[in-house]
């Protein structure tokens, strides 16, 4: 049996009742070749979650999706760093403002996706599609990180890369000048993403 792609979202946190990335995974719950689950929004169980999905689904890569509430694109993020830094509670009402995740581990990590294919593929499928290099200072930074130190301690050959996604049109309909991204929009984006992990693994569809 062929590996699948994990994909993660993550529950819904602070102000916003809904997070796009887990209705996500529950629209691709099932698909074949995909293993879905949506994380808690906690710094202190994010990365054991991940780690357990790891252990269970033994994946052939994986792709970590959050919400980057006041974007407008789909954001593909090159960097992990290795700090917690936001005023933000979690949904623990944990807050870290200048904390190190990893105390001996490294500044920062890099995907190891294809970013430059994934964003220039997104951009002539027609979707709004960025790269970035700071994922933030919450939690989908600190997942990010905890997922690639993983890796790299456990020296685990699988591409492993974090994804920002814009709020829906609907969380943002009180915001002027703003328009959100449809739910369909979003899927054809997560969709497009596996398909190109799929083509650059040599994983059938």
């Amino acid at each position: 049996m062929t590996a699948p792609i994990l994909l993660t979202g993550f529950q819904p946190f602070g102000d916003h009742a809904v997070n796009p990335t887990a209705l996500l995974m529950e629209r691709l719950a099932g698909e074949p070749g995909v293993v879905t689950a949506v994380l808690p929004v906690e710094y202190d169980s994010c990365g054991a979650a991940f780690a357990a999905l790891l252990e269970e689904h033994q994946p052939a890569a994986a792709l970590c999706f959050g919400l980057a509430a006041r974007s407008e694109y789909i954001k593909i993020e090159r960097l992990a760093w290795n700090r917690d830094e936001s005023e933000q509670a979690d949904n623990a009402g944990v807050v870290r403002t200048d904390d190190a995740i990893e105390p001996d581990g490294p500044t920062a990590y890099s995907s190891t996706l294809p970013v430059p294919t994934l964003v220039r593929e997104l951009a002539i499928a027609g979707l709004p599609v960025t790269f970035s290099d700071h994922a933030g200072g919450f939690v989908c930074n600190h997942l990010f990180y905890r997922a690639r130190h993983l890796i790299e301690m456990a020296d685990l050959d699988l591409p492993m890369g974090f994804v920002h996604l814009p709020p829906l049109p609907e969380q943002v309909a009180d915001q002027p000048g703003r328009s959100g991204l449809t739910l369909d929009q979003q899927e054809r984006a997560v969709r497009a993403l596996v398909g190109l992990l799929r083509q650059g693994l040599g994983i059938a569809a």
